[in-house]
C-alpha cells in the first residue's frame, strides 16, 4: 500500500502506520498487496509471533507495524511517513520559513517599536502635555492596553504561521481588520520612506567644510537667516542711555530653520491651491528617496532570511549613538531643565483628557500595534517558541530600548533656549517661530523650556542638528552618525511594514514564494512612483495629509475591532486555550480582563472622544483646502472601510449558501499553522491516546475499543 497524505483538516484515523522494509517474513518490503507474503508466521514489533492458517489474515500484520505516538514529520523524506497538507494548499511549511534565531525575532520587535518617530514626537509630546505628567498616563496604558495587545498579536501570529490578513481564518467575517491593517502598512511605507530620504539628504551634506545649517547660505537663505550660533552685538538701552551689549538680531529664522525649509523641503508657504498643482519635483531629494527604496528592497529581496540578518546592526547600531548623544546632552548648559521637566510631574495635568488621548496616540506609535507588523512577525516563529515577547508579567524588552531614544533629546531642550539670540527687547528667537510649521496647534502649556522645541520632525531636522552644530567637535562627523542612527531606525520600521504586505500576497498565494525578488522589487518601485509627489514643493503638504488620514485616523479604530473579533467573536476562552496548547501555561486573568473589557472599553472612549473634539488638520497656519481633506477621508477609508464590507460580504455569503448560522464560527482550515502542532491537536480532540500500555495492549491495532461493535 502506498503511504497516506492527511490533510490537516480531515478527521485523524485512531491508527498510524510506518512501512516495514524488510524483514524476516517480507519479500520486497511490502509497498503493494501482493507476493512473497505467504510465509504463515511473521515478527511482531515487541518480539512475539502469531500465525494463522489463512496468509491474507497476516499480511497486514507482516508489512506495517503501528508507530509510538509521535507527531508526524512533515519534512521526512522516509518511505511510508506521512505527510501533511497544511490547509490544503499543499505547500510544504518550509517554504515559509522562520527565523534563523529567537535573537532576530526579538530585534526585529525592537527594531519595529523603535523608529525615527521616537527621536521626535515622544519628546515633543511630553512637552506639549506636562513632562512627567504625560509620563504617567503613558505608562499606564502601556500595561494596561499596549503590552496586551503585543502578547495578542505576536501569539496570534505564532499560533497560526500566518499574516495579519489570513490569519482571520479564525473569524472570518471579522477578515477586514486584517485587510485594513495590510492597507494601513502599505500607506505607511510610502510616506515613511520620504522622512528616510530626509535622513540620506542631511547626511550625505554634512560631508563639507561645515555642517550646511551653521550659516545662511545664498543658495537657500534669505534676509530673514541668522546664522547657528553666529554673534549679533547691539547695544541695550535704558532710560538714560546704553547698559551693556547683547546677542541680538532683528532676524527671527534661524540657519536651521531655513535650510530645512528651503534647503530641503523648498516648500511653498502658500499651500495646495487647486487639485493636480504640487509645484516641481525637486531632483536631488527624489534621488534620494529613489536610493533610500533601493536600499530597503536589497534588504528585503530574500524576505526574512536577508532582514533578520540585517536588523543585528540596524536594530543596535542607533542605541551606541544616542547613548552618546545623551552623554554629551547631559553635560551642557541648563540640561538638567529637560531632564527635570520629563521626571517631574505637574498632577493637575493628569486629569486632562487630551493628555490621556495623546499618551493613547503616542503607544501605539511606540509598540506599533494594530499595524499588522507584530503579527507578521510573530508568524515566523517556530510553533513552540517561548520567546514571545509580554508573555508574561513584567516582561518587557521591546519597551526600555523605545524609550531610549524619546529621552536622548531631552538634555538638548534644556539647554536650546538659553543659547540662541534675542530680538531687540531680549526675547529668545529661533525655535518659537517653527513650532507652527508642523502638526496641530500646541495644547496649552506652561514650563521651563520655553520657548517650545519644534514640533514634528522638525526636532529631529531642526533641533538637534543646531545642538550638534554648536556643542560637538567635529560636527560633520557627529551630524552624519546621527543621521545614519535615524536612517537606520526607519529601516528596521521599513522593514516591517512591506514584509506586512508581502506576507499577505505569500500567504494568500503560496505560488508567489517562489517569487520573493520579482515582487519585492514591483512593490518597491510602485511605493517610489507613488513617493515622488511627496518630493515636490508642495511635498509636505502632501506628506501631512497623508499622514494625518492615511496613517493616523484608523488606527485606534483598528484597534478596537480586532480586540473585538478576537476575543469577543472568535472568543477568549478559545484564544487562551490555543495559547496553553502552544506555549504550555494559560494565560493570566490579568491578560483576559485587559483583552476582553479594559484595552476595548478604554479605546472606544478615546476614540469618541476624538470624533467628538477633531478638527480638519492644518499645516502651520495654512488650512487645507476641501478637496484636499476630501482625498484624506478617502484614504482612511480605503483602510478601514475594508472591515464593514467584508463583513457584510461574510454575511450574505453565509446566508445564500444556508449556512447562517455558522457565521461567527471560524473557518474550517483554522488551527495551528504548524503541521506537526495540527495533527497533535486533532489526535487531542478526538481523544486519541497511544499510551495505553496500562492497559495491556501493547499494539493499539489490537485494541477492541477503537473499532465499531
Amino acid at each position: 500500500m502506498p503511504s497516506y497524505s492527511y490533510k490537516v483538516n480531515d478527521p485523524i484515523s485512531p491508527i498510524s502506520y510506518k512501512q516495514r522494509h524488510g524483514g524476516s517474513g517480507s519479500s520486497g518490503g511490502g509497498g503493494g498487496g501482493g507476493g512473497g507474503m505467504s510465509e504463515p508466521r511473521a515478527s511482531h514489533q515487541n518480539g512475539h509471533t502469531s500465525s494463522s492458517a489463512n496468509g491474507q489474515d497476516e499480511r497486514w500484520r507482516q508489512n506495517y507495524v503501528p508507530t509510538p505516538y509521535e507527531p508526524y514529520k512533515a519534512t521526512s523524506t522516509s518511505p511510508g511517513v506521512a505527510k501533511v497538507e497544511t490547509g490544503g494548499e499543499g505547500v510544504e511549511d518550509e517554504e515559509r520559513g522562520h527565523w534563523g534565531s529567537k535573537a532576530e525575532f526579538l530585534l526585529s520587535c525592537i527594531g519595529l517599536s523603535v523608529g525615527i518617530g521616537n527621536v521626535w514626537r515622544f519628546p515633543y509630546l511630553a512637552y506639549e502635555n506636562g513632562g512627567a505628567a504625560f509620563l504617567f498616563p503613558y505608562i499606564i496604558l502601556l500595561v494596561l492596553i499596549g503590552k496586551p495587545m503585543y502578547l495578542m498579536e505576536t501569539a496570534l501570529g505564532q499560533y497560526s504561521q500566518l499574516g495579519p490578513m489570513n490569519v482571520w481564518r479564525c473569524a472570518p467575517v471579522m477578515q477586514g481588520v486584517g485587510i485594513a491593517m495590510v492597507i494601513l502598512s502599505l500607506i505607511t511605507a510610502i510616506y515613511y520612506n520620504q522622512l528616510m530620504a530626509y535622513t540620506l539628504f542631511y547626511m550625505f551634506d554634512c560631508f563639507a567644510s561645515d555642517v550646511p545649517w551653521a550659516s545662511c547660505d545664498a543658495e537657500w537663505a534669505d534676509d530673514n537667516c541668522f546664522a547657528v550660533g553666529g554673534i549679533y552685538p547691539c547695544a541695550r538701552y535704558n532710560l538714560t542711555g546704553p547698559t551693556d551689549t547683547i546677542n541680538c538680531t532683528l532676524k527671527n529664522e534661524s540657519s536651521a530653520v531655513q535650510f530645512w525649509e528651503r534647503g530641503v523641503l523648498n516648500i511653498d508657504k502658500s499651500g495646495l491651491k487647486e487639485f493636480g498643482q504640487i509645484g516641481d519635483i525637486q531632483v536631488k531629494l527624489t534621488l534620494y528617496l529613489l536610493l533610500s527604496w533601493v536600499i530597503v528592497f536589497l534588504c528585503l529581496m530574500k524576505g526574512i532570511k536577508s532582514s533578520g540578518k540585517v536588523v543585528y546592526f540596524t536594530a543596535t547600531f542607533p542605541y551606541i549613538i544616542l547613548v552618546a548623544l545623551l552623554i554629551v546632552g547631559v553635560m551642557l548648559e541648563g540640561a538638567t531643565k529637560g531632564l527635570t521637566f520629563l521626571f517631574v510631574p505637574k498632577w493637575e495635568k493628569i486629569l486632562d483628557v487630551h493628555v490621556w488621548r495623546k499618551a493613547a496616540e503616542q503607544m501605539f506609535f511606540s509598540l506599533s500595534v494594530s499595524w499588522g507588523g507584530l503579527i507578521m512577525f510573530g508568524s515566523y516563529n517556530k510553533f513552540r517558541n517561548k520567546a514571545t515577547p509580554g508573555c508574561k508579567p513584567g516582561h518587557i524588552p521591546d519597551c526600555k530600548p523605545s524609550h531610549t531614544p524619546s529621552n536622548t533629546p531631552d538634555p538638548t531642550l534644556g539647554y536650546t533656549p538659553n543659547n540662541l539670540p534675542s530680538d531687540t527687547q531680549g526675547h529668545k528667537l529661533g525655535h518659537s517661530l517653527v513650532k507652527k510649521q508642523y502638526h496641530e496647534p500646541s495644547h496649552t502649556t506652561t514650563n521651563p523650556l520655553a520657548p517650545v522645541p519644534v514640533a514634528g520632525p522638525g526636532l529631529a531636522f531642526i533641533a538637534y542638528p543646531e545642538a550638534i552644530s554648536r556643542t560637538l567637535p567635529f560636527p560633520q562627523m557627529w551630524a552624519s552618525l546621527f543621521f545614519f542612527m535615524l536612517f537606520t531606525l526607519g529601516l528596521d520600521s521599513e522593514f516591517a511594514l512591506l514584509e506586512t504586505v508581502l506576507t499577505a500576497l505569500y500567504d494568500t498565494f503560496p505560488s508567489t514564494r517562489n517569487q520573493k525578488f520579482k515582487l519585492t522589487a514591483l512593490l518597491c518601485v510602485s511605493c517610489f512612483l507613488m513617493g515622488i509627489p511627496m518630493c515636490a514643493t508642495m511635498g509636505q503638504y502632501i506628506f501631512y495629509l497623508v499622514d494625518s488620514f492615511g496613517g493616523g485616523v484608523g488606527v485606534l479604530l483598528i484597534a478596537i475591532l480586532e480586540l473585538v473579533g478576537l476575543h469577543w467573536v472568535y472568543g477568549v476562552r478559545r484564544f487562551s486555550e490555543d495559547l496553553k496548547f502552544m506555549l504550555g501555561y494559560n494565560p493570566s486573568m490579568f491578560w483576559k480582563v485587559c483583552w476582553v473589557f479594559i484595552a476595548p472599553v478604554t479605546l472606544i472612549l478615546m476614540f469618541i472622544y476624538s470624533a467628538v473634539t477633531w478638527t480638519n488638520p492644518k499645516y502651520g497656519d495654512v488650512e487645507y483646502p476641501d478637496w484636499a481633506i476630501a482625498i484624506g477621508w478617502f484614504l482612511a477609508a480605503v483602510s478601514v472601510g475594508m472591515i464593514p464590507l467584508v463583513f457584510v460580504f461574510v454575511v450574505l455569503k453565509r446566508l445564500f449558501t444556508g449556512n447562517i448560522r455558522r457565521v461567527f464560527a471560524p473557518a474550517e482550515n483554522w488551527g495551528p499553522g504548524d503541521p506537526e502542532a495540527r495533527q497533535e491537536l486533532l489526535a487531542l480532540k478526538h481523544g486519541f491516546n497511544m499510551n495505553e500500555t496500562k492497559f495491556g495492549i501493547d499494539n493499539p491495532a489490537m485494541d477492541p475499543r477503537y473499532y465499531p461493535q
